[in-house]
């Protein structure tokens, strides 16, 4: 019993020593640990502190960081995440772009619209040119009628075809003129010879209008044509519509192959080419064992322009 009490008191006084040999073997191996831990990654710049007294090896220790470790096939510390830094703005060569494209495509609609101007242009001095050679070849009509035309209009006679021989009568519509109907040619017709043709025309529909069977109606009907060719704008359709009236309703008359020969030059204004070369060439098979000057100016017009 003695023996067993002092045993006990043995353990009892060597127990804490023990515990304190264990604990400071924990703590030799915690303190190899972190120095490993620290010559393997770099030493945190710290800032200078003032000496002080010795911490205690044994006390509360500070918190300490340890690199990241991969757990992969190698286990090498993982790579520092990384933030890329933003993009540098480019809005403004973006902007520059831009506005040079823009000036490009203003360059190029300038340049399409000074093409549209000038064929415009162009197309104005031929309408010009036209209305000038209608007007002088209507003129040139007038005048190779002399001053005899008025008289042979009150005495019953048809104004001389303006294609042909002056001193040659015309076909009339009917044998004798209709009470005013000569008064009313002859105030129309003297409106052309003043060059009032926008007048004229007025005169002459409107004696269509009173006397649509009389005897100067086909004159009538040729000289509407001529003067739709002549006003400003000149109306191509209405010219048209007048000869054609002429031939339809008297294809014997005097003036048929003038005003064929004038719907051959209206549908060529018109564009109609093929249209033009039919009726000239009528012209020319029908009339040319005539002496009408239709079928010369047809075959002039198909030499310049076919």
């Amino acid at each position: 019993m003695s023996k067993l009490l002092m045993a006990s008191g043995l353990v009892l006084l060597t127990g804490p020593f023990c515990f304190m040999a264990q604990g400071q073997d924990y703590v030799d191996v915690e303190a190899e640990r972190a120095a490993r831990a620290g010559s393997s990654a770099p030493a945190a710049v710290t800032p200078q502190s003032s000496p002080g007294p010795a911490s205690d090896p044994y006390g509360v220790q500070p918190t300490r960081s340890y690199p990241a470790t991969s757990y992969g096939l190698n286990r090498a510390p993982a790579a520092p995440a990384t933030t890329s830094a933003p993009a540098p703005a480019t809005s403004g060569g973006q902007n520059v772009g831009t506005l040079f494209l823009q000036m490009q495509q203003l360059q190029q609609e300038v340049m399409r619209l000074n093409g549209m101007v000038e064929e415009q242009a162009n197309e104005l001095r031929k309408l010009k040119a036209q209305s000038l050679e209608r007007y002088v070849d209507l003129d040139k009509r007038i005048s190779g009628m002399g001053p005899g035309s008025a008289a042979s209009v009150a005495s019953g006679d048809n104004t001389p075809s303006v294609a042909t021989a002056p001193a040659q009568p015309m076909a009339s519509g009917q044998g004798a003129s209709l009470p005013g109907e000569s008064d009313a040619y002859r105030s129309a017709y003297s409106l052309v010879r003043g060059q009032q043709f926008g007048q004229a025309v007025d005169a002459f529909t409107q004696f269509l209008r009173n006397f649509p069977d009389g005897k100067y109606a086909p004159n009538a009907h040729y000289w509407l044509g001529e003067l739709y060719l002549v006003i400003d704008p000149p109306d191509l359709e209405a010219s048209r519509q007048s000869f054609s009236l002429l031939l339809s309703q008297y294809p014997d008359n005097a003036k048929a192959p003038d005003a064929m020969y004038k719907l051959g030059k209206v549908q060529y204004l018109k564009g109609n080419r093929e249209k033009s070369r039919e009726y000239l060439e009528r012209v020319v098979r029908d009339y040319g064992n005539t002496n009408s000057s239709a079928v010369k100016l047809s075959r002039d017009f198909l030499e310049e322009n076919f």
